[in-house]
């Protein structure tokens, strides 16, 4: 599956480059188990298991995103102090160190600002998502998925999240979640930054898998395809 190759190649550039005492985890949904094959790679890049079941979603959810609100279970990791969500399409080339110990002075979620339409928005992308689990905060959110709330469900769990964190939120910073859409729309903002300082590259105009490097995304591509 090529998101568990992505997971892997991300999973590796944590362990290589970040020194906070870490856990990696997969949550797997229970009604989607992993193959042997599969759980055997990502356990050499040292994953752990977590079985989750799956979040109903609401009715307007686009079918091929209802399983994305399983994400909210993050929310409920108790266990840890500090969870650092980062989706499977993106590959971390540098220490997280800094961005695990963030103060979000004040705030309830890290993240950073999105793009959409070529332009910048005043929402958020969630696919590096920095939080401190509670209990309570995990019902909080169930209640309101279920409670008939409006929002952006093309967006599905992105949307509900920003409609809940709508000004709860701190911004990480760029290089901690580097939009491959800004390389695209916004080169001038993405040129101001070495690429070798970005922390986390993003790939979400492209999937790293099938990045190719003379594509239009050539040496962001040459990045994940040249990591062990």
């Amino acid at each position: 599956m090529d998101y568990v190759r992505g997971a892997v190649k991300m999973g590796r550039g944590v362990k290589r480059h970040t020194k906070t005492p870490l856990d990696l985890i997969v949550m797997e949904l229970e009604s989607k188990p992993l193959s042997e094959g599969l759980w055997e790679e990502l356990s050499d890049a040292g994953f752990m298991k977590c079985v989750v079941e799956s979040i109903p979603p609401p009715a307007k959810t686009r079918a091929d995103l209802k399983e994305k609100y399983a994400v909210l279970h993050v929310w409920a990791m108790t266990v840890y102090d500090t969870v650092l969500f980062i989706d499977a399409d993106t590959f971390v080339q540098n220490s997280l160190d800094d961005l695990i110990n963030m103060d979000l002075q004040g705030k309830t979620i890290g993240v950073t600002k999105d793009i959409r339409e070529r332009k910048w928005v005043d929402t958020f992308n969630s696919g590096v998502l920095l939080l401190h689990p509670r209990t309570a905060e995990f019902e909080r959110l169930m209640k309101l998925l279920r409670s008939g709330m409006q929002f952006d469900f093309i967006m599905s769990d992105q949307g509900f999240l920003n409609a809940v964190y709508e000004k709860d939120w701190h911004e990480i910073g760029f290089v901690n979640n580097a939009n491959l859409a800004l390389y695209r729309f916004q080169r001038s903002f993405w040129d101001q930054h070495k690429l070798e300082d970005i922390n986390i590259i993003h790939y979400t105009m492209q999937k790293p898998w099938k990045c190719r490097s003379k594509g239009p995304y050539g040496p962001i591509c040459d990045v994940w395809i040249n990591a062990k």
